[in-house]
């Protein structure tokens, strides 16, 4: 299968994420294509409009499957994540799978929330939704939880 992963990180704690479903996804011989969403000025955290661009959006057309990544951000998605998703060309009758780290340390502290939000704007683009992965941070082991969400969005697909 050839996926794409297409994620933003303003820590490094969602690119350790992508990086480790890539290569759990190329052990398992798939083809992988990781993207780092890029922007044409400085986002912050928080929910923000979306006075931004982004640079490097990919197109989807060659890929079986797209892996979204976001960081948790007052509770939702990054907005760049979002203005991606609702940016993305040729996505419909694809696989779509969320994942999203999290500073708080359970999932209904706003992981839950983002990968709704997420999988709601990858619905209206037409792709088949796969239910995602949360990697929570606080009071874990962080390579643990990476692991966890990591094995969880492979299985998925």
């Amino acid at each position: 299968m050839n996926i794409g992963i297409i994620f933003h990180s303003s820590t490094g704690n969602t690119r350790a994420l992508a990086q480790k479903i890539e290569s759990k996804l190329i052990e398992r011989n798939h083809s992988v294509t990781l993207r780092e969403l890029k922007t044409d000025k400085p986002v912050k955290s928080g929910k923000q409009k979306n006075d931004f661009t982004i640079t490097n959006l990919p197109d989807c057309a060659d890929y079986d499957a797209i892996l979204v990544g976001s960081p948790v951000w007052a509770f939702s998605a990054s907005p760049v994540v979002i203005n991606a998703i609702e940016s993305l060309q040729n996505i419909s009758g694809k696989i779509a799978l969320p994942f999203v780290t999290m500073g708080f340390p359970f999932p209904f502290m706003g992981g839950t929330s983002a990968i709704r939000d997420m999988n709601k704007h990858m619905n209206q683009k037409g792709a088949i939704l796969r239910t995602g992965a949360i990697a929570p941070m606080l009071f874990r082991n962080f390579k643990k939880s990476i692991e966890n969400a990591s094995s969880a969005a492979v299985e998925q697909l």
